[in-house]
């Protein structure tokens, strides 16, 4: 009697066959960690992975491009070093763009996509009276390229058909100057310190900001204005420049608001109070050679009123965040970077509400970021709607998932210290000290590319890179191994949509670079 009971215990004992975890077979064969890798003609490759083994008969790299499928033993010259992590080898002469696999005797790895890139520059005259270096960049429908440049004491333009940069002098009002300085004494200057960005309306027009000095709370006034520049105007008409009412308002960031035709600028405004502006080009008054000693606040509209014919001012709820740049995204809204606030930030120009995304603590260790955060700088929207930004010190991409937009948990940090709402990511090998990452810009085959910034000193590793559209970090290698006098180092970044090449400022080297991707 106590048979059965006692089987059928034993066997509702056993486990399952169906609930119990399968043991995959342990991997034999080569896989490569990177999905994408990108070098110069002629340049070095460095991939990682596991299982490559070290050099030896059966070892090579299978590189692919439009000529067709060539092996490189790890033997060959080319080969610097083949351990079983990682493999560092020179591309053979004559390779574009393309695949490159690692072949072992246990196996071939997957493919990473192999992207060459032809690289050349143009240096920039120099300016009578200043050191300057290039910031901004943009490219017109043309493929004339413009230039932002440090001091604003006058701008730069590359007709790439032509090849040499051109200086144009920007109209100056009567001495002394706009603006002011603490250099060399408390004075008014010619000379601005803030301003960075540049851009071509749909019209062919160039558009680009001068500020007022950064932090300066000295004796004088310092204004700031924003410059059109239409080279197809008859001569002595190519130029209106906007002066913007307030003092010390610390202008950055400019941007073209296609449906109602406007420009959109903020003021950084650390005395003054952070601020986003806009008016209509063609209503508000300019002047190339307007007295400052006389008040602008005529200009400004009235609270409630029209904003047709004024300049429209909203205040931004941080008054030390200090936007920089921003944008005007499909539906209107428009979005900054609050640079010393740790924050993104969107305005609704209809209501006037102002809603802003708090960021987590910086992770940069240059000394600016203990003050100002991990400062969010320059802001784009993806083209599937999320708006995507780089945060300065952080040397980190972030990006805003659009479909969060209106959920609270945006508004604040989780218990982990992150916004729920916007993934971050570190670029590869940063250097959190030495490097900051500066600009971004998306390319014709989606890819985002971003410069790196460093002081002029020697021996730094910066250099240029993007994200995939599938997600893969890629990194160039270092641009050290270009010459040039003063340290590899670039500030804005702009893509020819015609033709694809990268077009980016080379601050130190006071030049700029284009990049041009081999065909496969």
């Amino acid at each position: 009697m106590l048979t059965a009971p006692l089987v059928l215990l034993l066997v509702c004992a056993l486990p399952r066959p169906e609930l119990q975890t399968p043991v995959s077979p342990r991997p034999t064969g080569p896989a490569v960690a990177e999905g994408a890798v990108a070098t110069f003609v002629d340049g070095p490759v460095r991939l990682t992975g596991t299982s490559f083994g070290s050099a030896g008969p059966g070892r090579a790299l299978l590189i692919r491009d439009g000529t067709g499928v060539r092996t490189l033993p790890s033997t060959a010259p080319e080969v610097k070093s083949w351990t079983d992590r990682e493999i560092r080898f020179r591309l053979p002469s004559g390779t574009g763009s393309g695949g490159v696999r690692v072949q072992t005797p246990a196996g071939l790895s997957d493919e990473a996509a192999l992207d060459v890139y032809r690289y050349d520059w143009f240096d920039i005259p120099p300016t009578p009276g200043t050191n300057a270096s290039p910031l901004a960049v943009a490219v017109g429908a043309d493929g004339r390229v413009w230039v932002n440049q440090e001091f604003h004491l006058e701008f730069q333009m590359l007709d790439p058909a032509v090849g040499a940069v051109q200086g144009l002098q920007i109209p100056k009002p009567p001495d002394p100057g706009p603006f002011a300085t603490t250099i060399f004494g408390d004075h008014r200057t010619q000379m601005s310190t803030l301003g960075e960005d540049i851009f071509v309306d749909p019209d062919g027009r160039v558009w680009f900001s001068q500020g007022g000095g950064y932090l300066y709370q000295g004796l004088w006034p310092n204004h700031s204005r924003i410059v059109c520049f239409d080279p197809a105007a008859p001569p002595g008409f190519e130029f209106r420049v906007y002066n913007l009412p307030g003092d010390w308002n610390e202008v950055i960031g400019l941007a073209w608001d296609e449906v109602r035709e406007r420009i959109w600028f903020t003021e950084g405004g650390l005395v003054s109070g952070a601020k986003i502006g806009t008016f209509d080009p063609e209503r508000v008054p300019w002047d190339n050679h307007f007295d400052f000693s006389t008040s602008l606040d005529h200009l400004l509209c009235p609270p409630g009123g029209s904003w047709d014919d004024c300049i429209c001012i909203y205040l931004l709820p941080n008054p030390t965040a200090q936007p920089a740049h921003l944008l005007v995204d499909r539906d209107g809204f428009v979005w900054y970077t609050a640079y010393w606030g740790n924050a993104i930030g969107r305005l609704d120009p209809v209501t006037g509400v102002v809603t802003e995304y708090p960021l987590p603590p910086h992770i940069g260790k240059a000394p600016p970021a203990f003050i100002a955060g991990s400062g969010p700088w320059q802001i784009l929207q993806a083209p599937g709607g999320d708006i995507v930004f780089n945060e300065f010190f952080d040397s980190t991409i972030a990006r805003f998932d659009i479909l969060r937009l209106g959920d609270p948990a945006c508004l604040q940090l989780d218990a982990e210290g992150r916004n729920p709402c916007i993934e971050e990511r570190v670029i590869p090998e940063a250097d959190l000290r030495d490097e900051q990452l500066h600009s971004i810009a998306y390319d014709t085959l989606g890819n985002l590319w971003y410069t790196i910034h460093t002081a002029d000193e020697p021996d730094l590793r910066a250099t240029l890179g993007y994200l995939t559209p599938s997600g893969d970090a890629v990194r160039l290698p270092p641009m050290s191994r270009f010459p040039g006098a003063g340290a590899p180092s670039f500030a804005g970044v702009a893509v020819d949509l015609h033709t694809g090449a990268i077009w980016f400022a080379e601050f130190w080297r006071k030049r700029l670079g284009r990049l041009e991707r081999l065909p496969g």
